[in-house]
């Protein structure tokens, strides 16, 4: 039996440390041995709220 997981990930490019949406989940997938075989789906999403833009990826994934 597999469970299925999310992992929320967010970029608004305000602070030095901030990763890319595409570092932070390459990275996540890598460390997580996430494979095309038990990746779901991911969801993006982008706002812009006083000038300061929000972008949010949700990554859902089934472990074994």
């Amino acid at each position: 039996m597999s469970n299925v997981l999310t992992k929320h990930f967010q970029y608004t490019g305000t602070d030095d440390f901030d990763k890319s949406l595409d570092e932070q989940i390459n990275d996540f997938i890598t460390k997580e041995a996430i494979t095309t075989d038990n990746l779901i789906d991911i969801k993006f999403s982008g706002h812009s709220d006083q000038g300061v833009a929000t972008y949010s990826a949700l990554l859902l994934y089934k472990k074994s």
